[in-house]
């Protein structure tokens, strides 16, 4: 699971070590100016959309990494699929950010990042 952080211009998500490994991927800052939008989803069907282009495709277990969508590249990275925050962007390498945060309160993560995006 990461962890995501608020600044006061950027949102940053931080990957664990094993979680870097799992989605051959690093941790990564996104400007807000970037972001067009965040939510809180469940997983619906969400590994058969999905072409993985490296990471790891264990559904149920462990989805991480970079996939296409038909949009566009994805990000992501959770394992039950419960309760993640699905951001969207523009400007960006991924258009979609789906990742799943753990301890934190993911409903009142998304409407801060929408406040502060609100206000750009």
């Amino acid at each position: 699971m990461v962890h995501v952080t608020l600044g006061p211009d950027t949102l940053a998500i931080h990957l664990s070590p094993l979680d870097v490994v799992f989605s051959v991927h690093g941790s990564f800052e996104l400007p807000f100016e970037h972001i067009m939008g965040a939510r809180v989803e469940d997983e619906h069907g969400w590994r058969h959309v999905w072409r993985k282009v490296w990471g790891t495709n264990a559904p149920g277990i462990k989805m991480a990494g970079t996939f296409y969508l038909p949009d566009g590249l994805a990000f992501l990275d959770y394992s039950t699929g419960e309760e993640c925050l699905v951001i969207e962007t523009r400007h960006e390498h991924y258009r979609t950010i789906i990742v799943q945060t753990g301890d934190e309160d993911v409903e009142s993560l998304a409407a801060e990042i929408n406040r502060r995006i609100r206000r750009r």
